[in-house]
């Protein structure tokens, strides 16, 4: 288990970068934090003898990490340092304020589909707390998972987990993905998965942590912390030009209203707030 260096950019494998900010994770400040956060559990013996550095691409604009947990360290790192039991307790204190943006996300999906029965994918599903709610709704959802406390949880509730999907073909109407695709060491895992699943004219939704204002922070005074860019787990730091880059690679296409399909002021203003914001996306093939 180790820290690996990224040599080229992820999303347009451009290797001409500027080097924002750099770090010894030797640093008193930054070790504070992750032990803080992974309550001592923190790998700080693989670790300190490396650096935290956020590069950003010359060309396509994505803000990443240069140094990731390689795929043993990535494992360990989200199914055993992170808590199981606190991750699940977390989510469900919560859950009461999660549950209005799930109904709006899914009231997306009504807007767009109305009562035509649909298939939708949520690709990594957690806990599985947005498919139990989507599956209440009466929507036909299937999930992915890596972590394999999260999928013997949701498979007590009945949630159907499927092993592997890049042989179902042309098979989603829709695919819906929370706050993972920061955490992927090569996003275009992604999209080479979701592409040829999804149905001609089907939708994929993302979110992830916004970059809204995230370069100004980076001064001499700034120490990482859980944002946009959170040490080990944050690795890609996406932007409209760096998102826009990656899904043009697909020939997909970027909603940038979603209101027009779930129309309200609210929703209209949400649309405007994303502009600014970018951190939920609809995408359509």
């Amino acid at each position: 288990m180790k820290l690996i260096e990224r040599t080229e950019c992820p999303i347009c494998s451009n290797q001409k970068f500027k080097s924002l900010y750099k770090i010894s994770y030797n640093n008193e400040k930054l070790i504070y934090f992750l032990n803080e956060y992974y309550q001592k559990r923190a790998p700080i013996n693989l670790i300190k003898n490396n650096y935290y550095e956020l590069l950003e691409c010359n060309r396509c604009k994505l803000i990443f990490q240069k140094y990731i947990p390689d795929d043993e360290l990535s494992y360990t790192l989200y199914d055993k340092i992170i808590s199981p039991e606190e991750s699940l307790k977390k989510k469900l204190l919560s859950l009461q304020n999660l549950n209005l943006k799930y109904d709006n996300e899914i009231s997306l999906i009504r807007g767009i589909y109305g009562n035509k029965e649909v298939k939708i994918l949520e690709f990594g599903a957690g806990w599985g707390f947005w498919a139990s709610r989507a599956i209440e709704s009466g929507l036909n959802v299937d999930v992915f998972e890596l972590s394999s406390s999260r999928i013997e949880y949701m498979k007590k509730k009945e949630i159907n987990v499927i092993e592997d999907f890049k042989e179902n073909l042309d098979q989603y109407d829709f695919i819906y993905s929370d706050q993972t695709i920061e955490h992927i060491s090569d996003p275009h895992q992604i999209f080479k998965s979701f592409v040829p699943n999804l149905k001609k004219g089907g939708f994929i939704f993302l979110s992830y942590p916004s970059s809204f204002m995230f370069k100004k922070k980076l001064n001499k005074s700034y120490i990482p912390y859980k944002d946009a860019a959170q040490p080990l787990e944050h690795i890609n730091t996406f932007n409209k030009s760096s998102m826009v880059h990656l899904i043009r690679q697909y020939d997909l296409n970027l909603i940038n209203f979603k209101s027009k399909f779930n129309p309200s002021l609210k929703n209209f203003l949400r649309d405007i707030k994303n502009l600014f914001y970018f951190d939920n996306i609809l995408i359509q093939k």
